[in-house]
């Protein structure tokens, strides 16, 4: 008959409980940044449009309106690139910064997945190992061989390793699609503002 998940949890023994804390560690901040990225990309995409249509129109106060309406991590990265007051060597520093605090937030807590990823494996050997030498110990205190004796510790590592890779797999897969994203993103970000200097001190030439 089966065992339930429960069941197996337990017979895998005590690394079970540090990869449980990676597993909640993992899937809390896959939650929070696909919840990041899902709500910033239509936004970030409708506030670039409206942005550069003013710039375009020549209407330098109604871009700079429409990214200090934005919330301070989407529109003050923004708000660089159009400060038509300083030099455009300044404005393209301010805008640098910007760009970093932008990929600084994007990128946020990605390396804890990274981390856990590269662990999970490793915890899940060292049950593994753990489960090896208690299925010996058991042969030696009884004397005796056979499946009957070691299954409960060759059981254990099995279930440690298994645990071990499906951490490791999820935070990993959740590690290089997050990753990608924001290195998209950026790579958005980075051409919108270029445009948005040179729109910016086009009008303020012609001004």
């Amino acid at each position: 008959m089966g065992k339930s998940l429960g069941e197996m949890f337990l017979q895998g023994g005590w690394v079970m409980y540090p990869l449980l804390i990676l597993s909640v560690i993992t899937w809390a901040i896959v939650l929070e940044r696909a919840l990041v990225f899902l709500l910033l990309r239509p936004r970030f995409t409708r506030l670039t449009n409206t942005i550069l249509g003013n710039l375009k129109n020549g209407d330098l106060a109604a871009a700079r309106q429409a990214a200090e309406a934005e919330k301070p991590e989407l529109g003050s990265v923004f708000l660089g690139s159009m400060d038509t007051k300083k030099s455009r060597e300044g404005a393209e520093r301010v805008t640098e910064r910007n760009k970093a605090r932008m990929a600084q937030y994007l990128k946020k807590n990605l390396w804890i997945l990274g981390t856990i990823g590269s662990a999970s494996p490793f915890i899940g050997l060292l049950g593994t190992v753990v489960g090896i030498i208690r299925a010996f110990h058991e042969m030696a205190s009884k004397g005796t061989g056979g499946f009957s004796v070691v299954a409960s510790g060759i059981s254990e590592a099995l279930i440690a390793t298994a645990a071990g890779l499906i951490v490791a797999i999820i935070s990993l897969f959740a590690y290089n699609i997050f990753t990608t994203a924001a290195n998209q993103m950026m790579t958005s970000v980075k051409l919108t503002l270029d445009e948005m200097i040179d729109e910016s001190f086009a009008g303020k030439a012609k001004g």
